[in-house]
């Protein structure tokens, strides 16, 4: 059986159960079926968000709930248009009134307060309330995104990439003006929730590892060192080698990386310093792979010393029920 307090105690490093947790985005096409909830109705309407992300738990036992299921409600609120998606696909960012070609300097925003109470940031964290004091039996984690991440959206992704190299400056300063809308978020969310799910730059796919201290790790430590009412897990896709150590460093909780590649060496380099979530393959193992590949692939993490297992990464939307059902069943099997 699946808890809570099991979750709580392996945040806590106590306890040896390795239990199994859905950190990441958990929205399928059968769950979204089985509640009649399907994107992107239930990405912009409250209720809808909360049946569908309840699912989980109501469906296979799982422990947890989690919310949102995409990544573009703070851009949104700051003006960037978005494609709204499908049953299938999530919202992205398609349109920004400060893609411009270029990073220029940051112009100025709606106040922190005016953030906090717009659009879906706004609707997030009044999701998270209603979960807590309706579900106060389930580990509840909101994801959200770095200041790095909403300035690229802002300023347009290839823009903010080319900027790091030809105007770092500038590059530099969006964040910095990204950071309090990010911070003020992050607390507002701890504030409900056991756990901030901070999707974090470091992935070496899109950054070199030698820019991560100049634009990462001075805006993200300060992020999650004001996580002070719950749990924090930082969480990277992509390939993460020679920035391992510095995301371990960062100051979560709980570190959330692709580690199904070398699942002993993650562990022996940063298990001394946080708590691993991870690490089956949502690919290779919840979409395409069957139940006895992922029950033996959660063992092994388990077996290894990973204090929670969980998918490495979102679970992708055409993921069966009977993989998610092996996950959450895994150590009864």
């Amino acid at each position: 059986m699946n808890t809570k307090q099991e979750i709580v105690d392996a945040m806590n490093g106590e306890g040896d159960t390795s239990p199994p947790a859905l950190f990441t985005q958990t929205g399928t096409v059968s769950m979204m079926a089985a509640c009649g909830c399907p994107w992107p109705d239930s990405i912009f309407d409250r209720d809808k968000l909360i049946r569908l992300a309840l699912q989980p738990h109501e469906l296979f036992g799982f422990a947890t709930v989690r919310i949102p299921f995409d990544i573009t409600a703070e851009a949104t609120v700051l003006g960037c248009g978005t494609d709204k998606g499908d049953g299938f696909r999530q919202p992205a960012v398609i349109t920004s009134p400060y893609d411009t070609g270029e990073v220029l300097d940051p112009p100025d925003f709606m106040s922190v307060d005016e953030f906090l109470a717009s659009g879906r940031v706004a609707m997030h964290i009044d999701a998270a309330e209603k979960i807590s004091k309706e579900h106060p039996d389930l580990f509840l984690t909101a994801s959200m995104v770095g200041p790095m991440s909403v300035a690229s959206y802002l300023t347009g992704m290839e823009n903010f990439m080319m900027g790091m190299f030809m105007n770092p400056d500038s590059a530099k300063a969006w964040i910095e003006k990204m950071l309090p809308y990010q911070c003020a978020y992050a607390k507002a969310l701890s504030e409900h929730v056991d756990n901030v799910f901070v999707i974090t730059e470091g992935s070496e796919d899109t950054m070199a590892p030698d820019q991560f201290d100049e634009f990462v790790t001075p805006y993200e430590t300060r992020l999650l060192s004001g996580i002070r009412e719950s749990f924090s897990t930082v969480h990277t896709c992509g390939t993460t080698d020679n920035v391992l150590e510095k995301l371990a460093s960062l100051g979560g909780t709980a570190l959330s990386v692709e580690a199904s590649r070398d699942p002993q060496g993650v562990f022996d380099r940063v298990s001394d310093k946080v708590k691993l979530i991870g690490g089956v393959d949502p690919i290779n193992g919840l979409l395409r792979g069957n139940p006895a590949d992922i029950v033996a692939s959660a063992k092994m993490f388990a077996e290894i010393g990973y204090p929670v297992v969980g998918p490495e990464c979102g679970i992708p939307p055409q993921t069966s029920d009977e993989c998610l059902m092996a996950l959450a069943k895994y150590r009864e099997m």
